[in-house]
């Protein structure tokens, strides 16, 4: 690959690329020197590039840190538990609305909200709204009591969908899903599909729990397609190889 330098915002596309971050990919270490080696030169004063890495949350659980350009503002999401996966959630969610990385977008259709498009309902399981739709006290401690707080406060939004992916994970593994990692399953359309935790957790988001819980029953009497089951797929797929831990994984 050449190494002519590159700028920024190229420099960042670049890193986005399954080459540069996911583990074990067979072009990982040369695409990985090229993006390297074409940065720009870094004085005392400019951006600076930063691999990716892993370090301790106060709890002791383990954080994986994207790669990013040190100097730059960090954006919401990078310091975040499973930044790739948010990120790969949110192209798929707010696809096409660019500003302000979709913090903002309202589903006029719908009652979902920002850059994951949070239900209400999701916004009540992850404990931010209550039964009647008003916010709750979890909400107010992070400067939020109105839909457009919400929709104005990123950090506000990575917090609710933390809980919100916390409580997915309680309710896959009180299901028995995650038993299920690691495997390959025939599909209703009849393809493969690998099973994986990020997999489960995008499918659950996508459709719901109960939802995914339905779609495993019916693969295992090998019955037709029902409701939201193409779609569980797609995003069982389209996860397989984004990395993922799970709350309290070391």
């Amino acid at each position: 690959m050449p190494t002519l330098p590159i700028d920024e915002a190229a420099l960042r596309e670049a890193m986005r690329d399954r080459r540069y971050w996911q583990p074990g990919h067979p072009e990982r270490e040369r695409y990985g020197a090229w993006v390297t080696g074409a940065a720009p030169d870094q004085g005392a004063d400019t951006v600076g590039h930063v691999r990716a890495y892993e370090r301790r949350g106060p709890d002791g659980d383990v954080i994986q840190v994207q790669a990013h350009t040190r100097g730059a503002s960090p954006r919401p999401w990078e310091n975040q538990p499973n930044p790739e996966w948010r990120a790969q959630i949110a192209e798929r969610e707010v696809r096409g609305i660019a500003e302000n990385f979709g913090y903002g977008a309202r589903n006029p259709g719908s009652s979902a909200m920002g850059r994951y498009q949070m239900l209400s309902a999701a916004l009540q399981e992850s404990g931010w709204k209550d039964s009647a739709g008003g916010w709750t006290d979890r909400a107010r401690r992070a400067g939020v009591t109105s839909d457009d707080d919400f929709l104005a406060n990123p950090q506000a939004r990575e917090a609710a969908f933390g809980d919100y992916m916390a409580s997915n994970e309680v309710r896959l593994q009180n299901r028995g899903l995650f038993r299920l990692s690691g495997r390959t399953i025939r599909g209703a359309s009849g393809k493969d599909v690998p099973v994986t935790d990020a997999g489960l957790a995008a499918a659950a988001h996508r459709a719901g729990v109960t939802a995914v819980a339905r779609y495993f029953e019916r693969r295992a009497r090998n019955a037709p397609a029902e409701g939201a089951d193409l779609a569980i797929e797609t995003r069982l797929r389209e996860f397989s190889t984004v990395p993922y831990r799970r709350a309290g994984q070391r």
